[in-house]
């Protein structure tokens, strides 16, 4: 009986941690300026505002190969809408509005990031941001 309070303790004190990540993870930024990167081939291609976005808007990135991604642009938020690769993993991940997660399109090496800029102090947070092989 004893072992069982043990392993129940024990699992509940993961369940609030993880708990706790993922709340952390998902009101990150909640504040602030909201800035979306898109990238192509590693170079910036577009730095827009979402909260300045009045009338929802697309457009179109190309890369050198021929690759294209639309983008659509939305007041506090950006998703890829099409694309030419051929797993559409990009267009799955839907419209993101925090800078928890990323869209990635590898066959096109295209990326959609948001970054924050937090009211109080005006910095950015640290972001990492990887690029496909060649």
């Amino acid at each position: 009986m004893r072992n069982n309070i043990k392993w129940i303790i024990t699992f509940a004190a993961v369940i609030l941690i993880c708990a706790a990540v993922w709340a952390g993870i998902f009101n990150y930024g909640s504040g602030g300026d909201t800035t979306a990167v898109i990238t192509s081939e590693g170079k910036i291609v577009e730095e827009i505002d979402l909260n300045g976005v009045g009338e929802p808007y697309e457009f179109t990135v190309e890369n050198s190969a021929g690759g294209t991604n639309v983008v659509r642009v939305e007041n506090g938020r950006i998703a890829v809408v099409e694309a030419s690769c051929p797993d559409k993993v990009c267009i799955e991940s839907g419209f993101i509005e925090n800078g928890s997660l990323p869209i990635v399109c590898l066959p096109n090496k295209l990326s959609v990031t948001i970054s924050r800029t937090d009211k109080d102090d005006g910095e950015q947070p640290d972001i990492i941001v990887g690029r496909a092989l060649k």
